[in-house]
């Protein structure tokens, strides 16, 4: 997964210069952002999640035209990215996914690796407000995206110590 994320981010290297914002955000969705989503999905609470995150970080940098180490929360809130995908698994799956109080307390390892763990996980760590909505899927993903952009985690780590609401 490192590799195809490290080819779709010299892919947008190689068009930034040529292209508009609007392109370039385009190209990521449909390179970058895929290829998240769907390793999310298959591989759940992966070990290379920082090293995704760091490559996400290059990416939006050379979107914006950024220095290499310029802090890049910022960048995540013009361009309107989300630094965390596995968000997106957990409002398409909520029908799968329990609370942690109907989980019994001794649970298995396998378990807590698994996506649907992370997923139940990151939506317990929500601001209450947000959980309200969960059935209502259009107004909880506007929500979540609100509060993501608003907040621009760099890690599921920052999520889960996050005590502010919307």
């Amino acid at each position: 997964m490192i590799s195809k994320l490290s080819g779709a981010c010299y892919a947008i290297w190689s068009m930034v210069h040529i292209s508009n914002i609007n392109t370039i955000i385009w190209i990521y969705y449909s390179h970058f952002h895929s290829i998240i989503k769907h390793g999310i999905f298959l591989l759940g609470n992966s070990s290379n999640s920082a090293k995704i995150f760091t490559l996400q970080k290059r990416t939006v940098r050379i979107m914006a035209g950024a220095q290499p180490r310029t802090l890049c929360r910022r960048i995540f809130k013009q361009l309107e990215i989300l630094s965390l995908s596995l968000l997106n698994f957990t409002i398409y799956n909520q029908e799968n996914s329990q609370t942690n109080s109907s989980i019994h307390n001794t649970v298995l390892i396998n378990f807590q690796r698994s996506t649907f763990y992370a997923g139940i996980k990151t939506f317990n760590s929500l601001p209450p407000i947000l959980k309200i909505l969960k059935n209502d899927e259009a107004k909880f993903k506007t929500a979540l995206r609100k509060y993501l952009n608003t907040h621009s985690f760099y890690s599921v780590d920052e999520l889960f110590m996050c005590t502010d609401d919307l």
